[in-house]
């Protein structure tokens, strides 16, 4: 009867131990796992004004003709576009820059469905660095008057060849904020800042110069020759 008792005591014993130094193992675990949750999100920001280098300048030309002056207006049409070539290449813009685009035609209709007339469209663009010289282009139409012809669409596209390196730096500028930020955190709490754990970048914002907009896909604005583009980095540090 002893005997029992005695090894239901060492029994009991054994598994009040193994209990206890569980406890014990788990404890520290679970203290070791919230010490490694202490840290600290940031969001840097970073942004710039630049000047664009490129503009696309896009226009299309319309002339419109009865089915019977049809051939006559389609080479009346080419002919102009390669005169108003020829009118760029003078004023200095290399031919190489300088795009002329098939000539399209849609048929117009009366109130009963029948064709009345044909318009005819052509699509010329130019692409280069010489900005001022293209605005000047573009904002005098003497040329176009002169011809008789209809200028549909006019549009002036501005672009930036060195985006790539200027998003690099911008990063970098990003993550620089993003730091100095988690310093002035971490010190006004009394933590010990460590390393960085992670960062995951923003999108692009390339608008006009003070704007608010904002996308969730980004914004490239080609409308304006000043430009400012920015973006945000939020890093994730450790504390210690």
């Amino acid at each position: 009867m002893f005997n029992r008792n005695s090894k239901l005591v060492t029994l009991g014993f054994v598994i009040a131990l193994g209990f206890v130094i569980g406890m014990l193992i788990f404890g520290a675990f679970l203290v070791k796992s919230r010490e490694g949750n202490k840290t600290l999100r940031i969001v840097g920001y970073a942004t710039k004004q630049f000047d664009s280098d490129l503009v696309k300048w896009n226009l299309t030309v319309q002339k419109t003709s009865t089915l019977e002056a049809l051939k006559g207006a389609y080479k009346s049409l080419s002919a102009d576009m390669l005169a108003f070539k020829q009118y760029l290449i003078d004023k200095g813009i290399p031919e190489k820059e300088i795009s002329i685009q098939p000539i399209t035609s849609y048929p117009m209709y009366d109130n009963y469905g029948h064709i009345t007339s044909y318009n005819l469209n052509q699509n010329l663009f130019i692409i280069t660095g010489q900005l001022d010289k293209i605005e000047e282009l573009a904002l005098n139409p003497d040329f176009f008057a002169d011809k008789g012809l209809l200028l549909q669409m006019s549009n002036l596209s501005y672009l930036y060849t060195k985006l790539p390196d200027m998003k690099k730096q911008l990063l970098a500028d990003a993550t620089t904020d993003a730091l100095e930020r988690a310093r002035e955190v971490s010190s006004a709490a009394k933590a010990r800042l460590g390393d960085m754990r992670e960062a995951r970048a923003g999108v692009f914002q390339i608008t006009e110069p003070y704007s608010t907009d904002v996308s969730d896909y980004g914004i490239y604005n080609t409308s304006t020759r000043n430009k400012s583009i920015s973006v945000t980095l939020t890093a994730v540090f450790e504390l210690r």
